[in-house]
């Protein structure tokens, strides 16, 4: 059985495969080897590369010949492999070759494997350890390729740190054709299988970093991801919820990251339970906030802001003197607070309203 991997059409003959992908597919879009598929086919059929049905002139088997003269071994290339190239071989041809160079496995024997990794990339070095590979140069990168391949096959539901990157790329190519909800959901699904291979030990940032692959950077990855949420959000607000549930989870699973970060992720807690309106439970997670980090003078801002820009209607003398409280605080901390003109204004509405109804208890008395 020979698959296409650009339209997922599964043909019994190779030769049924190269026939398909001639007549089907541009040739920008195919991999090498599946280029290589498509000069058999027309060296076979003696039909021009381009899909037009008319007779090779005399010109075109030196040109052929010049296109193929950096392969060998059939369809496999001689100079550096390329993921997608593994990608365009079967399953069959994947594990023919790895034999080549003295690795024997199928599918059990890797699902088994898999069982201690969370990386195709250690899978491979466990293999070049525990077999006599014969491979050099290029063929050297073609062992851990097949080895992310096969398990995109064999076993797709269970994470590595490899498609990680796959579901970043996938989200970036959704977003520059303007699908930003799905970008958002790839990348919510690098999330996932970034916490699904991250050991529970692993409580920070920079821990976690240094056992994931080089090319995520996770702190600006987690930033850039709730950002995305959150403006997606304001069109869609399904994704107040995904985001709430996003920000707890990156809090849940690093508890001991630097303050700094620790405070931002719990503040977009609190202002995604505001925008899904559950009011209680951003000031239960703002009084948390007060309590873990007293001299953050944006809990007590938005703490106080959460009474005051509510319904001022429905206060209570109580509610209002808290409400006074908090503002002087959010003043008062050590810690710079932006807007603090804003804020002096509203304290001072608040004392106004305060001192008004002081005035109308007296005369009630």
């Amino acid at each position: 059985m020979s698959d296409c991997h650009y339209c997922e059409q599964t043909f019994e003959k190779e030769a049924a495969l190269r026939e398909h992908l001639y007549e089907a597919h541009e040739r920008d879009e195919l991999s090498r080897i599946d280029r290589k598929r498509v000069e058999q086919y027309g060296e076979e059929h003696g039909v021009d590369e381009s899909g037009n049905d008319t007779d090779a002139d005399a010109s075109q088997p030196i040109q052929r010949e010049q296109q193929t003269d950096d392969t060998s071994n059939g369809i496999y290339p001689a100079d550096a492999w390329e993921l997608s190239d593994v990608k365009a071989l079967s399953t069959d041809e994947i594990t023919v070759k790895l034999a080549d160079h003295g690795i024997e496995t199928n599918e059990t024997a890797f699902q088994k494997r898999v069982e201690n990794h969370n990386s195709a990339t250690a899978l491979s070095e466990q293999w070049e350890a525990e077999y006599e590979v014969d491979a050099t140069g290029y063929d050297q990168d073609f062992i851990w390729m097949a080895a992310q391949v096969l398990w995109k096959r064999w076993i797709p539901d269970i994470p590595n740190t490899e498609r990680i990157y796959d579901f970043i790329e996938e989200g970036r190519d959704l977003r520059e054709k303007g699908n930003d909800v799905e970008a958002c959901d790839r990348w919510l699904t690098a999330w996932e299988y970034t916490v699904a291979v991250t050991p529970d030990d692993l409580t920070t940032i920079e821990a976690a970093d240094q056992r994931l692959p080089a090319f995520l950077s996770l702190e600006a990855f987690i930033r850039s991801l709730d950002s995305d949420l959150a403006s997606v959000a304001e069109d869609n607000s399904a994704y107040h919820e995904k985001r709430l549930e996003f920000c707890q989870e990156v809090c849940e699973q690093f508890p001991d990251a630097d303050d700094e970060f620790l405070l931002d992720f719990h503040h977009f807690v609190a202002d995604s339970f505001v925008e899904l309106d559950r009011i209680a439970d951003s000031r239960a997670e703002l009084e948390a906030l007060i309590e873990a980090y007293p001299e953050d003078p944006y809990a007590y801002k938005k703490l106080a802001d959460s009474y005051w820009l509510d319904d001022t209607a429905q206060l209570t003398t109580e509610e209002l003197e808290l409400t006074v409280e908090l503002y002087r605080t959010a003043l008062e901390v050590d810690t710079p607070l932006e807007g603090a003109p804003m804020v002096t204004e509203r304290l001072k509405e608040v004392e106004s309203r305060l001192a008004d109804w002081g005035a109308v208890d007296k005369q009630e008395d």
